[in-house]
Parts: C-alpha cells; sequence; structure tokens
C-alpha cells in the first residue's frame, strides 16, 4: 500500500519496549484500515518536505537520516493541545485533513506496524513529560495516553539534573542504547516535553557474507575515500529510471525493506531526494519480478541530531513557535512550542539493519509564574495570637531590629 510505504522508509531511519523472540508466539499482525491508509497518506507530503528542508541547511557530504514516524508520533500528540489558527496551521503543514480521525489513525499504524514481521524488531513508544505541579488539561492526558499509550509523569523541574536524568534514560532504554539523551536544558519556562522514540532491528532476508566485505572506493563529492563493501549476489528487487537504478533488501520475512536509490552520471542523490515528493517514492512502490544482481552495498554507521523548527517554519508553521494563544486544549496558561529536537542512528551491516530515533518536543510558558515576594526591610507590625479564639497574645513594631 502506498501510503504506509513512506513510514516503512522512516524505519530505516527510524523504539520498542519489548523485544520480539522467534520462539514465542507471535500476536496477529493488525492490518492497517483503509481510512487510517488515507490519512497516513496525507503526511506523506510533509516527511518529504522535512526531509528536504533538512537537507537544504545541511553541509557538504554531510549525511541527513530523519524518522518521519518519529517526528509525526511526536507532532501527532502536541497537536491534540493546539486550538484556534494553530490548529489549522499545525494540520496545514503537517498534511492532516481530519485531527480528530488522525490519533486513531496513529494508533493503528503503530499497533500495525509492531505485529508486521515476528522476525524484525520494530516499536513506538511515547511518553509525556511536565512541571511537577503545573496543570495539563485533563482531556489532553487522556487523549494521549489512549491513542499514543504514552505514559505521562510529573517530574521536579526545579531538579534540572535529576529531571534529565529521567527523561534520559527513558530514551535511552527505549532506543537500547542507541540514543543516550534528548534533553540537554530544562529552562524556567519549561512546562512539558512530548517524547517519541523509535526503534527497528532487522536481519537481511539475505545476509551478506562478511568473509565476501572488502576495502573498496567510494566516490564522494571531494573525492575518493575507501569503505567496507559488503557483497552478494542473487535475487533483488531492481529498478530503473532515466537518471536512477534502485534495490529493494528485504528484512525478515519481508515486511520491512531498505530500497537503495542511486542516481545515474548526470544526476545526484540530492536531485533524487527532491523527485522523491514528487513521483519517484510511488514509482519504488511497484512490485517488479527479481532480477539476478550483483551487489555491493557500503556497511557504514551514522548518527544525526537536530532542531527541527527552523525547517518546520520554513514549511510554514510559524503560529506553534510564536502565538502564545495557540494550545488552548493543552493547558490554561498561555504557552508555545520552544523545542523540537531529533536524533537518529542507523548501522547497516552484513546481518542486517538497526535503526531509533526521538523526537522531543518542548513545551514552555510565556509568562513564568513568580513568587510573589514579601521583604521586610522596614520598621514592622507584629502580632501573636490564639487562632481559634482570637486572642492577641504579643503584638507591637519593630523599629529597629538591633535594639
Amino acid at each position: 500500500m502506498r501510503s504506509l510505504g513512506w513510514f516503512v522508509l522512516g524505519l530505516c531511519f527510524a523504539a520498542s519496549s519489548c523485544e520480539k523472540g522467534d520462539t514465542l508466539p507471535q500476536p496477529e499482525p493488525e492490518l492497517l484500515s483503509l481510512k487510517s491508509a488515507e490519512l497516513v497518506q496525507q503526511t506523506e507530503n510533509f516527511g518529504w518536505s522535512l526531509l528536504l528542508a533538512l537537507n537544504e541547511a545541511a553541509a557538504p557530504e554531510e549525511n541527513v537520516v530523519l524518522s518521519p514516524l518519529s517526528v509525526a508520533q511526536a507532532m501527532g500528540m502536541a497537536l491534540n493541545g493546539a486550538s484556534g489558527d494553530n490548529l489549522l496551521q499545525m494540520c496545514r503543514v503537517l498534511g492532516y485533513d481530519d485531527p480528530r480521525a488522525l490519533n486513531e489513525a496513529f494508533r493503528n499504524v503503530r499497533r500495525a506496524l509492531e505485529s508486521a514481521d515476528p522476525k524484525v524488531t520494530m516499536g513506538v513508544v511515547n511518553s509525556a513529560w511536565y512541571r511537577k505541579g503545573f496543570e495539563l488539561n485533563s482531556d489532553f492526558l487522556a487523549c494521549i495516553a489512549d491513542y499514543y499509550a504514552a505514559r505521562a509523569e510529573g517530574l521536579d523541574f526545579g531538579n534540572e539534573e535529576a529531571a534529565k536524568a529521567v527523561i534520559n534514560k527513558w530514551v535511552k532504554d527505549a532506543t537500547r542504547d542507541r540514543i543516550p539523551s534528548i534533553v540537554d536544558k530544562i529552562r524556567p519556562e519549561h512546562v512539558l516535553f512530548l517524547v517519541n522514540a523509535v526503534y527497528f532491528k532487522g536481519e537481511w532476508s539475505a545476509r551478506f557474507d562478511a568473509k565476501k566485505t572488502v576495502e573498496a572506493p567510494f566516490y564522494t563529492a571531494s573525492g575518493r575515500v575507501n569503505v567496507p563493501m559488503m557483497q552478494q549476489e542473487g535475487p533483488f528487487q531492481y529498478y530503473s529510471g532515466a537518471d536512477f537504478e534502485a534495490v529493494r533488501l528485504a528484512y525478515g520475512d519481508s515486511a520491512f525493506s531498505m530500497h537503495v536509490v542511486l542516481p545515474r552520471e548526470g544526476s545526484s542523490a540530492d536531485d533524487l531526494l527532491a523527485q522523491m515528493k514528487e513521483e519517484l517514492w510511488a514509482r519504488l512502490q511497484e512490485d517488479p519480478a527479481p532480477s539476478q544482481l550483483q551487489l555491493a552495498l557500503p556497511r557504514f554507521k551514522t548518527e544525526a541530531s537536530y532542531d527541527l523548527i527552523p525547517a518546520l517554519e520554513k514549511l510554514g508553521m510559524q503560529l506553534a513557535f510564536h502565538d502564545d494563544t495557540g494550545f488552548g486544549h493543552l493547558a490554561n496558561d498561555r504557552m508555545l512550542i520552544s523545542d523540537v529536537r531529533h536524533k537518529t542512528f542507523l548501522e547497516v551491516d552484513e546481518r542486517g539493519s538497526e535503526a531509533a530515533a526521538v523526537t522531543s518536543v518542548g513545551f514552555s510558558v510565556t509568562s513564568i509564574p513568580q513568587l510573589r515576594s514579601f521583604r521586610v526591610d522596614r520598621p514592622f507590625v507584629f502580632v501573636i495570637s490564639e487562632k481559634a479564639s482570637g486572642a492577641v497574645l504579643f503584638a507591637g513594631k519593630i523599629a529597629h531590629p538591633l535594639k
């Protein structure tokens, strides 16, 4: 199904709380409903647009790795707190026509992905961490618990190191130590972090033989480098066009896969990335008969970290970061999104791929509640009394505390 395809690609770039063992009984796969598929398809352009914006901002020869699934889950939770023009703008940028149906679709997608292949470890987990004592709307908390299975917990943000340690331990555990942290600072105005983690680990359906891996040249924009090149020969689904060729590499029982898309001479990876949003990804969802190929693929590991707010602003999302009246369904306080952090990890070797991603959406209040100051720095009156009877035991004026 084409609409789910974007998220399957995201898995190669993308945290589960439970391993799937081959010897344990596996649950029946949950099917993606037609309504869910339609809603997910609406988010497809947003994912490609965000990836393009990050790529345009990247330094030359910088790897760009994004988990659209993680970003979509985190922003989906945030959307439930949006109101007014901010809600409309967030929906428009994210590509959601029906925010009410979105929650059911995301729950369906999460369950469908986690049960798609018993040979692949795949999962999506969510959490909400708020300043203890800050009052979030109960409907919002109930919604993210029901549809996103989000753990919600109040922490003492005043004890910054302890609060960060709790959040980051959750992140580290959810990503199997691949991403050790996402929150590096809790400012006085911070009141909420919505965090999503995505984890994927799958072995190739047809593994590479490590003995056949050799040092071989890889040509970057600035010149030649030697890389460990994995090799195998066998039947693979192959795609070809005027400016590209591609191969699909399956994991496990083939529910998940990685497409590797290679530019032809005269084209570039940047060009192909730009075409994904238009028609190239749709072409790669076709199901050609396998062709016998001699395949060579670099073994690699890469990590990335992004502040997503500039890219989201470039796509047209402004009010969520600048209008403090736009989250009326989240809390009674005036607040806005102050941080959107995204980290990814990806490793590809002869056995398969392991990938993790975390997205954190931080909310801040725009007027920090201040403690009332009562500074006794001038002559004063005092009264000592008994409460029940009102009897005054002592009273007077202190004009000079040292006399």
